[in-house]
């Protein structure tokens, strides 16, 4: 029986088939989308509520750890691929975006957090005959829509005018960067922690201006004037104004029959309702921004409660890097290197504690010696900015060959005719026939510091400033006593009648 072959039907390319369009549950009039944010729409109201929420004390500071510890971290430009031009283009990337304030731009960004999302527009000028941006300014969400123009095509951010109040008018090509945080079901505005904030404000607020009426009535009495049921307004209105000018340091004038008394707040024991409100309230903003837990949830294990808050807050800006570097590099770092012939290359920061550089420079030495060596790129992602290639250091020549025993040193540059030796030449030779072993313990230790050098790659500078430490360990003893015999007897064979001159046949 023949084998039935398996046709595989290809996946449809380019296309959504659950697109927005086919919403049933959305209603895009003239293709403008709306938020998807309950609290907005609950509210009928735009992003721009969510602004409000910085006045208050704790969602300031929650906010400003948040985008502190992600602006606070060192970042670093490298190529997608490895190659020299690569490498050099990724130092361009990095001096331009020093000259166009990163960091603030990245805290501007992470204002995303709260609204859900940010617009930036970023303003364009040549220096230095390339295309750069001059700055990148943060605008206000209420300003932009989100416009639906095809099935297969993301949305278009569009910027309302006064002649175009509903949909507005498309935005220029890589002009604007758009931050957003929790895209819910593909809604491009996202959905920002304000979701989570906004009631915890309000009922805090709501707790403080209760907590301040009930301080106000429990830190000084109440005045209480008391009329007749048969008084008449005016009266009414004689004891209204005597109150107002005691409680005002003024004097009081009162009718007979009329009595005004203080009364004393007869709440007893602790009146920390309002205050035990507001504080949790306060815990449930800090959770929501830091991951920081209640302070009734610490107990003994303080340190352990510490060190969990510190994991948290690092995996949080860790989290917050990423994302923001998926924008980032999907916008201006790419808009960057297309306009200036670039070649690709992306930004991030290295969220993690500081390591022991010690421990990692030895870790480093170890895998060197095994034959492998790090790259320029992971040096400056390592160890910082500044690091580059030092020049190769100068070769020791290498040693002479060992001589054997008896053999002569020749330093001349041609050895002499046997012809012309002497009787001097004899005794030299019958002085040197021990040389080796008289010179072992001082050249042993110079070879030694060579050949460490030379697997240090040391110059030849670092080298000479380390021989005035090796004389310590040189002896030189069995040298000296062998150089004073040597002197004895040249000095023996002079007294004998040797000479080095040619006698007469030979000349």
């Amino acid at each position: 029986m023949a084998e039935t072959s398996t046709k595989i039907t290809p996946p449809e390319m380019n296309a959504e088939f659950a697109n927005r369009l086919r919403d049933p549950f959305e209603t895009l009039f003239m293709g403008v989308i709306q938020p998807n944010d309950p609290l907005l729409i609950e509210r009928g109201a735009g992003p721009e509520i969510y602004r409000d929420l910085k006045r208050d004390g704790k969602v300031f500071d929650g906010l400003q750890k948040r985008q502190l510890a992600l602006i606070g971290k060192p970042w670093q430009v490298e190529p997608r691929v490895k190659s020299a031009k690569g490498t050099q283009d990724a130092e361009t990337v990095t001096t331009i975006l020093k000259a166009s304030n990163f960091d603030k731009l990245c805290a501007d960004l992470l204002e995303a957090l709260i609204a859900g999302f940010v617009p930036a527009e970023v303003v364009w000028t040549v220096r230095d005959g390339q295309v750069v941006p001059e700055r990148v300014v943060k605008r206000a969400q209420r300003r932009f829509k989100f416009i639906q123009v095809e099935e297969n095509s993301p949305p278009q951010l569009h910027m309302l005018t006064r002649e175009n109040m509903l949909r507005g008018v498309p935005v220029p090509e890589r002009k604007f960067i758009v931050h957003r945080v929790n895209p819910e079901d593909d809604n491009p505005y996202g959905t920002g922690l304000g979701l989570q904030l906004w009631w915890a404000v309000y009922f805090k607020r709501k707790g403080v201006v209760s907590w301040n009426k009930l301080n106000d009535r429990v830190g000084g009495p109440t005045l209480h004037g008391e009329y007749p049921r048969n008084a008449t307004k005016k009266e009414k209105e004689t004891l209204a104004d005597a109150l107002r000018a005691f409680s005002s340091d003024g004097f009081v004038i009162t009718p007979d029959g009329m009595k005004v008394a203080l009364i004393e707040s007869k709440l007893q024991g602790n009146t920390t309702l309002q205050q035990t409100l507001c504080e949790y309230m306060d815990d449930w903003i800090g959770a929501v921004l830091t991951g920081q837990e209640a302070r009734s949830s610490g107990g003994g294990a303080l340190a352990a409660a510490s060190k969990e808050r510190a994991d948290v807050r690092e995996d949080l800006t860790q989290a917050d890097s990423d994302l923001l570097s998926e924008t980032l590099n999907s916008t201006l770092l790419t808009w960057i290197c297309e306009l200036n012939g670039l070649e690709p290359c992306h930004v991030w920061r290295q969220i993690k504690q500081e390591d022991d550089l010690k421990a990692s420079a030895e870790t480093d030495k170890i895998i060197s010696d095994m034959g492998f060596e790090l790259s320029l790129d992971a040096v400056r992602a390592k160890y910082g900015e500044g690091w580059q290639k030092k020049v190769a250091p100068t070769v020791a020549p290498a040693p002479a060959p060992a001589l054997q025993r008896g053999q002569r040193p020749n330093f001349a540059e041609a050895a002499s005719d046997q012809d012309s030796r002497d009787a001097i030449d004899d005794l030299v030779d019958a002085s040197m026939d021990d040389w080796q072993p008289l010179l072992a313990p001082m050249v042993t230790p110079l070879q030694a510091a060579i050949d460490e050098s030379v697997n240090r790659g040391e110059t030849a500078a670092e080298l000479i400033a380390r021989l005035p430490a090796l004389l310590a360990e040189m002896d030189a003893m069995a040298l000296h006593q062998a150089l004073t015999n040597s002197a004895f007897t040249a000095r023996l064979g002079a007294a004998a009648g040797l000479s080095t001159d040619p006698s007469p046949e030979e000349q």
